[in-house]
């Protein structure tokens, strides 16, 4: 049962509503505009109606499954296989892997998959992630401050181990597929943050 609602997590994952209203609207993909297709792409090239529509599916498509799998009671390995698929369906569409292209950075399904495994802890640190992306202009601020604070603050109000695990996994895969993001920020010493 897992594999499945992995499988179906994944193939969900790999619809990027950003893609869709930006070609809709300008012929072209976010990554021709040099852009993320994830909701602050979507909202910047495509305006807020498709931003907001975008925010909202990445968010369900990560908690939807996610919560299916506790609900369903799932192993550990199930359960971290069904939070993880739609992060990385998200970040590595299965009809763009054959052209080893790349998808959306994963924060939107990561977001829906973490506030489902531990609401109350990452909520914190999601609004000090905003208040950064805020002040800063840059919208992975969210991730950057919210998922290693979520972590501690998971770790501080003892989460269950198979949900503060699978947590763990849902960052990993977000922390991979930004490595390249984060190592520009540090290289240029965040004098130009990309999109």
């Amino acid at each position: 049962m897992g594999f499945w609602l992995a499988f179906v997590a994944y193939l969900v994952g790999s619809v990027l509503p950003a893609e869709i209203f930006v070609r809709w609207k300008t012929g072209h993909s976010p990554h021709e505009f040099e852009d993320n297709p994830g909701g602050g792409g979507a909202w910047r090239l495509a305006g807020p109606a498709a931003g907001l529509i975008t925010i909202l599916f990445d968010l369900g498509k990560g908690a939807v499954p996610t919560w299916i799998a506790l609900r369903l009671g799932l192993s550990l390995p199930e359960l971290t296989a069904v939070a993880i698929a739609p992060v990385i369906g998200h970040c590595w569409p299965f009809y763009k892997v054959i052209r080893l292209d790349r998808g959306g950075r994963g924060l939107g399904p990561a977001t829906g998959a973490l506030f489902v495994l531990a609401f109350r802890e990452v909520i914190p640190a999601y609004v000090l992630g905003a208040l950064a992306a805020y002040r800063f202009r840059w919208l992975p601020s969210v991730g950057i401050i919210a998922l290693p604070l979520g972590l501690i603050l998971m770790l501080l109000w003892k989460v269950p181990p198979e949900r503060l695990a699978t947590a763990f996994a849902v960052m990993l895969v977000i922390l991979i597929r930004n490595i390249g993001l984060l190592r520009a920020v540090v290289q240029t010493r965040g004098r130009r943050l990309p999109h």
